[in-house]
């Protein structure tokens, strides 16, 4: 018997290379900058520091540098040519059991995403807390008592090593749990893109 996947979703990672570079040009002045930044609005974590809605003057000074990297690494992912356009990029900063509640990326209808973008440019899978991805079709399968008494399991956790990126279909809602107080901070950069070009497309 042959078998199909029909409308698999589907996470990649990969590394980037000169993330020791990046850490020690973006780390110092995020640290530093970090503590006046405000949590929007629409968002229910407790205390996370994020530049999220604009883009910071640490990421603008070294956004050049941010897309190369980035963009090497789509090449691993994308089998054909392409052009892609990257939108703001905004890092998180997690030092004391700060957490990022259930979300998506999927943008606005006038400016939709594709896929989304993680880099976890500090992190020490010790002591830690890797994303949560949620099943997209949960609440489908729980309409059925069947179904939901043979399921494995609504949500996936990746194992994460410091310098990762993933990737992932915008519209895929995740989470980070809790994280413990240290001294060694948290650091993720994230961004969404929309892809302009894949192959003759």
């Amino acid at each position: 018997m042959k078998s199909l996947e029909l409308f698999p979703v589907t996470i990649f990672k990969t590394r980037i290379k000169n993330n020791n570079r990046l850490k020690d040009i973006l780390v110092p002045d995020i640290l530093e900058t970090s503590n006046n930044l405000t949590i929007p609005e629409d968002w229910t974590t407790n205390k996370i520091k994020t530049s999220f809605g604009k883009e910071s003057e640490v990421i603008k000074r070294n956004r050049d540098l941010l897309e190369e990297e980035y963009i090497e690494c789509m090449r691993e992912v994308f089998d054909k040519e392409f052009n892609v356009d990257i939108d703001t990029i905004w890092y998180n900063v997690y030092t004391d059991g700060e957490y990022q509640e259930v979300h998506d990326h999927l943008g606005t209808p006038l400016r939709p995403s594709h896929f989304s973008f993680i880099h976890f440019l500090s992190f020490d899978e010790k002591i830690h807390q890797s994303p949560e991805f949620h099943d997209p079709l949960s609440q489908i399968r729980n309409l059925s008592v069947e179904l939901d008494r043979t399921r494995c399991g609504d949500v996936y956790v990746p194992n994460i090593e410091e310098g990762d990126l993933l990737m992932f279909p915008s519209y895929l809602q995740h989470c980070v749990p809790p994280g413990k107080k240290t001294d060694y901070p948290r650091i993720t950069l994230s961004f969404n893109i929309r892809v302009t070009q894949y192959g003759n497309h």
